[in-house]
């Protein structure tokens, strides 16, 4: 790879990491993130409220935007790496402050609602248990219930904040913003991947005026993990062009 200036590589890579109640989440980003470091890129992950600190009240997926805005504010540009609910957040963003975002990578991200039977089964069940709470699976077998229906442990977890505030980010698409993502755009998607349907890349593909898409080979909703150094050198090998073009 052709060495960027020191100027250019001063430019911050922030990732927005998915959907995931882990205190080990960005433990399981640095080999990822040294891969990207190690050719002289600054990089800092982002630990989302409600996710890795508690929230005190439901959000919505604006309220993320806001207070990702708020983490950025002293960054007049920055990189985006937004892997699945980050990827979803990381497009709203873009959508909304254009100016600020130079160059946005998405991993398999979120925010296109799927219609088969499987997903409307899943949102049938995140509003209700959103609605009734705890006093509506008491047991432990309703719970197991839960979790085979709607196949998140993470929904399971989560606090009655944190069941209304998934339900509010699966029911906000950001079908509508691609067309405003005016960044240029590296899409990478595992082509096993079910969690966010194979079939979304195109719409992303398709939405994002300046992007390009990437499967990779053998890998399902979080390539960055199980593919790191493939994952790693396509992102960097999108950031060299865009430098270069």
């Amino acid at each position: 790879m052709a060495k960027l200036s020191n100027s250019l590589r001063r430019t911050p890579v922030y990732i927005l990491h998915g959907w995931a109640i882990d205190e080990n989440n960005e433990q399981k980003w640095q080999p990822f993130i040294e891969f990207i470091e190690k050719e002289g890129w600054q990089v800092h992950f982002l630990g989302l409220p409600g996710l890795t600190t508690p929230l005190d009240k439901v959000w919505q997926l604006n309220d993320y935007v806001n207070w990702v805005h708020q983490e950025l504010s002293s960054q007049p540009k920055v990189i985006l790496i937004g892997h699945s609910f980050g990827g979803q957040l990381a497009v709203r963003y873009a959508s909304v402050f254009p100016e600020q975002v130079e160059r946005l990578v998405l991993l398999d991200p979120a925010g296109i609602r799927p219609f088969t039977l499987k997903a409307r089964v899943k949102r049938k069940v995140f509003g209700t248990a959103a609605k009734l709470g705890k006093v509506f699976f008491p047991l432990q077998m309703g719970r197991v219930i839960l979790h085979k229906m709607a196949g998140e442990k993470d929904y399971l977890q989560a606090s009655p904040t944190m069941r209304k505030t998934m339900q509010n980010v699966l029911e906000d698409e950001v079908r509508a913003d691609l067309g405003r993502v005016s960044a240029p755009t590296c899409i990478i998607w595992g082509d096993l991947d079910t969690a966010t349907p194979v079939s979304h890349a195109q719409i992303f593909s398709a939405g994002i005026a300046h992007s390009q898409l990437h499967f990779i080979s053998g890998a399902r909703h979080s390539p960055q993990f199980t593919h790191v150094e493939q994952t790693a050198k396509q992102v960097l090998i999108f950031l060299e062009q865009s430098y270069q073009e």
